[in-house]
């Protein structure tokens, strides 16, 4: 804690972070593609017996720029994404469900995704992290993990779609941040940060920019943060800056002590940014091998405002001012209500009854798990 205070009170640590923020213009111009994706479900919907019903759904949304109305849709053929996965206490029968909604959703073998993602390769023991073996598989009755699990990867699942069909130079955005929980370990993984991995691969290999945009910051520094921009920009309540967040690695000093936040996450960088006034302080995370490849070579800052130029814009749409609207709209379609979801478990419940379960059988998810 100690070290923590005498850090975060280092006047140095603020003069830097305020030299390091940049203002860019407010984009009313632009020509591009952006895609946004979100996630929910139902974790889970049913349960009987040592048996529970998992329900995932994920929907994506692609625009273009146009001079109109300023964002344009172009239809999509698969969107949103609905998977029902069924557990029990069998560990052999949960390693088979869960993995075949994975690959249900993805729409390619688990393997595949092992095989050509890079996470392992951002580890010590790549060669462990390629194994189906390696996954984490949780108990049926852990909702709070299983949740985590199956709706990061309906959404990436939508994200790689949007990846391999949209046009070079789309920049695909994802709600919340390329967080890779466990790449510190030598022999588990979660499938979903190898899918999180993949998605960086097949976007880099397709010239597409892929990102994950955080409502939050999630840093405890987010006052000292507007502090320094304040400082910086001379404006009490500033807007359209960014600063990336320093990292030992690459500037030699950092925000937080060598025990704080994993910001960024492994294998990406972040950027703090504020797209309104009366919106928070926002995460964007980048690809790492992007960012060195795209951004860190030539005029670094062209090109940074390059990228904020297109996040401005798209978020400027009336619908959901000071956020990306694509997101916004995929949020709506994927989002669940507690009227749909009522329906949904009672027509799963019916037609597990006509299938010949008691409906006795059936609890109340919540009364196991805690969670609604």
């Amino acid at each position: 804690m100690a070290d923590w205070d005498s850090h975060q009170s280092n006047v140095d640590i603020q003069k830097r972070l305020a030299s390091a923020i940049r203002p860019f213009s407010h984009t009313t111009r632009w020509t591009g593609y952006c895609g946004g994706v979100d996630g929910t479900g139902d974790f889970p919907a049913i349960s009987y017996a040592d048996s529970f019903v998992y329900v995932s759904v994920a929907a994506g949304a692609l625009y273009r720029s146009d001079p109109v109305s300023g964002l344009k849709e172009l239809e999509q053929e698969a969107s949103p994404l609905v998977e029902f996965t069924w557990l029990t206490s069998s560990h052999q029968q949960r390693q088979s469900a869960l993995l075949a909604s994975f690959e249900q959703l993805v729409g390619t073998s688990v393997d595949d995704v092992l095989q050509h993602s890079d996470y392992a390769d951002l580890g010590s023991s790549s060669v462990e992290k390629r194994r189906i073996n390696s996954l984490i598989i949780p108990p049926a009755y852990d909702a709070g993990n299983l949740g985590i699990q199956l709706r990061t990867t309906a959404e990436l699942a939508v994200a790689l779609k949007l990846i391999e069909s949209a046009p070079k130079g789309t920049l695909v955005l994802t709600d919340g941040t390329m967080s890779l929980p466990l790449a510190g370990r030598s022999k588990q993984s979660l499938f979903f940060e190898h899918l999180r991995r993949y998605c960086c691969v097949r976007a880099r290999e397709r010239g597409v920019v892929f990102a994950s945009l955080s409502k939050s910051s999630g840093l405890p520094t987010g006052i000292r943060i507007e502090d320094a921009a304040k400082a910086a920009l001379g404006i009490n309540e500033p807007e359209h800056w960014f600063v990336r967040v320093p990292t030992k690695q690459l500037d030699d000093w950092s925000l937080f002590p060598d025990d704080g936040p994993q910001v960024p996450p492994t294998g990406a960088v972040s950027y703090l940014v504020r797209l309104h006034r009366k919106s928070p302080v926002m995460r964007l995370d980048l690809d790492q091998q992007y960012w060195q490849s795209a951004i860190a070579t030539g005029d670094v800052e062209k090109n940074e405002q390059k990228l904020f130029a297109s996040l401005d814009y798209v978020s400027h749409d009336q619908r959901s001012y000071g956020y990306p609207y694509p997101i916004k709209a995929a949020h709506d379609r994927a989002s669940l209500t507690e009227h749909e979801r009522t329906v949904l478990r009672q027509q799963l419940v019916e037609s597990a009854v006509q299938a010949g379960i008691s409906r006795d059988a059936f609890r109340d998810p919540s009364q196991m798990t805690g969670h609604r």
